[in-house]
């Protein structure tokens, strides 16, 4: 009397649900694709539109101009690294 008497759903319930679930998954990996793409391919198209500015600018630059700020740039970094103590962990 104490039993619990209910009866379990078929296979075929639990089948169409599984497939659904499936379906909505495939649906949901070919939007985030799709958006992927258009945004790689936006970003591609900046790019393009953007290398030539950046081409000029850099070559009406002195190269040891660029190479004394680009040290200048990579010590500050490391200064600041090594003076709030922040520790690079290359370990895997």
């Amino acid at each position: 009397m104490l039993g619990f008497q209910e009866t379990l759903p078929d296979d075929a319930f639990v089948l169409n649900v599984m497939h659904r679930l499936a379906r909505e998954r495939r649906r949901r990996r070919l939007i985030l694709f799709v958006f992927g793409l258009i945004g790689a391919a936006f970003g591609l198209v900046g790019a393009v539109l953007l290398s030539e500015p950046l081409a000029t600018l850099f070559s009406g630059l002195p190269p040891m101009g660029t190479v004394q700020i680009t040290l200048f740039t990579v010590a500050a970094v490391a200064f600041y690294a090594w003076f709030m103590n922040e520790d690079v962990d290359l370990t895997v």
